[in-house]
C-alpha cells in the first residue's frame, strides 16, 4: 500500500467517527410528521376550507390572555421547584428555577411518556454543582406534588361530568378510567422510592444491569455514580421527613397551576365565540382528556392529544370550526411551548460555553 493510499485511508477512518456521532432528532421527527399527519387530516376533512377564515375572526384579546395564562403557569412550575430547593438549603435564583421549570416541561414534550423531563432537569442542575441524587429527589417530589393536583381535579372532573358523558359520550369513560388508575398508581409508586429498602433494591438492580453490559461495566465508572446517587438520594430522604410542610405547599400550590393549564382552552372557547358554555363544564371535560391520554407512549401524546380533542369536545364546536379549534389549541398548548423550549435551550448552551470560554481565557 502506498503512502498516498494509507493517507486517504487514515483520512476515512477519521471522518468515520464523526458520522456515527450524529443522531438522528427523532422526537423532533415525530412532531414534524404529526404536524402533517393533522394538516393531511384536515385537507380531507370537509371543515378545512373553512380553517382560515374562522382563525382570521378569532377574537385576539382572548388569545392574548391565553398567553398569559400560559406564562402564568410556567411560574408556578419554577416557583414550585425553587420552594423545594430552598427547603433543602440549596439557593435558587428565581431566574434559575423559571429556566429548569420550561427546560423540564419542554424536554417532556419531545420525548415519548414524558420521560425526558426530570432527567435533562437533572443535568441541567447538575452544572450548577446540585448532586444529581438530590436534584432527581427534588424532581420527584415535584411530580408527586402536581400528580396529585392533576388526580384530584381529574377525579372531581370525573364525578361533575359523569352523567353528562353517560348520555352523550359513553365511549370514552372506560379510558377516563384507565387514566385515574394508571395517574393513581403514580401517585403510590413515586413515594415509595423514598423507602429505604425499595431505594437499594433499585440500584442494586441498576448495579446488577451495569455488571452484565460489558460496554458499561468498563466505563463512566457507573457504579461508583450508583452509590454517589443512592447516598445522595438517602440524604433528601432523611430531611424529607423534616420538611413535610414544602410537600404540602408544593401540592397546593400545584392545584391552581393545573387549573390554570386546563384553562387555555377557555380562552379559545371565548376567541370563537362561544360565551354561554360554563367554565368549570370546559375545565371539567379539558381535565378529563389530560387524564385519559397522559399515559400514551408519544412525545407529547402527539395524535392522542388531536384525536381526544376530536372526541371530548365534538359536541361543543358545533360551528364547523372543531378542526379549527384543534388547530389554535394545540399551538397554544404545544407547539408554542416547544418553540420557545427550543430557543431557550439554544440561548442558554451558547451562553453556558461563552462562561467556559471566558472562565478557561481567565485561568490562562
Amino acid at each position: 500500500m502506498t503512502d498516498h493510499e494509507l493517507l486517504e485511508e487514515e483520512a476515512s477512518s477519521a471522518v468515520e467517527p464523526q458520522k456515527k456521532k450524529r443522531k438522528i432528532p427523532w422526537g423532533v421527527v415525530y412532531i414534524v410528521a404529526t404536524i402533517i399527519a393533522v394538516l393531511v387530516f384536515g385537507i380531507c376533512n370537509r371543515e378545512f376550507g373553512n380553517v382560515f377564515r374562522t382563525i382570521s375572526s378569532l377574537t385576539p384579546g382572548f388569545l392574548a390572555l391565553a398567553v398569559v395564562i400560559t406564562v402564568v403557569y410556567f411560574l408556578f412550575e419554577g416557583g414550585i421547584i425553587r420552594l423545594l430547593m430552598r427547603s433543602q438549603k440549596i439557593p435558587m435564583k428565581i431566574g434559575s428555577a423559571m429556566k429548569i421549570g420550561l427546560l423540564g416541561i419542554y424536554y417532556s414534550y419531545i420525548t415519548p411518556s414524558s420521560t425526558g423531563g426530570q432527567p435533562m432537569q437533572a443535568a441541567y442542575l447538575r452544572r450548577d454543582k446540585i448532586p444529581v441524587g438530590v436534584s432527581t429527589a427534588v424532581l420527584i417530589v415535584k411530580f408527586f406534588c402536581f400528580q396529585c393536583a392533576f388526580f384530584l381535579c381529574s377525579l372531581l372532573s370525573f364525578f361533575f361530568m359523569y352523567e353528562k358523558l353517560s348520555l352523550e359520550n359513553p365511549g370514552i369513560i372506560p379510558l377516563i378510567i384507565l387514566g385515574l388508575a394508571i395517574n393513581g398508581g403514580s401517585i403510590i409508586f413515586f413515594p415509595s422510592l423514598f423507602i429505604k429498602p425499595v431505594l437499594h433494591g433499585i440500584c442494586r438492580f441498576a448495579k446488577w444491569l451495569v455488571g452484565k453490559i460489558r460496554f458499561l461495566r468498563g466505563h463512566f465508572h457507573l457504579l461508583e455514580s450508583i452509590d454517589k446517587f443512592e447516598e445522595d438520594f438517602g440524604s433528601y430522604r432523611e430531611t424529607f421527613r423534616e420538611n413535610k410542610r414544602s410537600v404540602l405547599w408544593g401540592i397546593l400550590l400545584s392545584i391552581p397551576q393545573f387549573i390554570l393549564q386546563m384553562s387555555v382552552i377557555y380562552f379559545i372557547f371565548l376567541a370563537f365565540g362561544y360565551h354561554t358554555i360554563s367554565y368549570w363544564e370546559v375545565f371539567a371535560v379539558q381535565s378529563l382528556l389530560q387524564v385519559s391520554v397522559s399515559f400514551m407512549p408519544m412525545p407529547g401524546a402527539s395524535g392522542a392529544q388531536e384525536l381526544g380533542f376530536s372526541a371530548f369536545f365534538r359536541n361543543y364546536f358545533v360551528r364547523d370550526d372543531l378542526y379549527s379549534a384543534v388547530m389554535v389549541w394545540r399551538f397554544f398548548t404545544y407547539y408554542l411551548v416547544v418553540i420557545a423550549g427550543a430557543l431557550l435551550v439554544v440561548a442558554d448552551q451558547f451562553l453556558y460555553n461563552r462562561r467556559k470560554k471566558d472562565s478557561r481565557d481567565a485561568k490562562e
